[in-house]
């Protein structure tokens, strides 16, 4: 019991000379908290952090934590999300917790391969006989 207790009093002292010293909390922000920034605030993991479209490389930009949602209705509005991977719609990039970058399929980057087509299978004509 006395070995507990020396164990709970010196977690006690660290955490209250932690937040002397001024040692950032690690605290996942919650739903509707804001999140990303200069201080690189994280959601808990239930959560995702939603930007302003465009924001998607700017490293300071600010967010907010919203939840996933369960299911999306099938509307063909392709969006680029800001993985590099297209979309149908922000529904679709929100339920598998990508934020935004931009309206419209995701460009393809300067001196990207083009996918070759491929070829059609090539068939014999049969000679007629005559």
């Amino acid at each position: 019991m006395g070995l507990h207790f020396g164990r709970l009093a010196a977690a006690a002292l660290i955490a209250a000379a932690g937040l002397m010293i001024g040692m950032p909390s690690v605290r996942a922000a919650n739903l509707d908290d804001a999140c990303g920034g200069p201080e690189k605030i994280t959601c808990n993991s239930a959560l995702f952090c939603r930007k302003e479209a465009g924001q998607c490389g700017v490293a300071d930009a600010k967010g907010t934590c919203e939840k996933a949602p369960a299911f999306c209705i099938r509307i063909h509005r392709p969006v680029c999300g800001c993985n590099g991977k297209t979309y149908p719609n922000e529904c679709e990039a929100r339920h598998v917790k990508v934020a935004v970058d931009y309206t419209g399929p995701c460009k393809k980057a300067p001196g990207a391969a083009e996918p070759k087509p491929e070829k059609s299978p090539t068939t014999k004509k049969k000679k007629s006989s005559k």
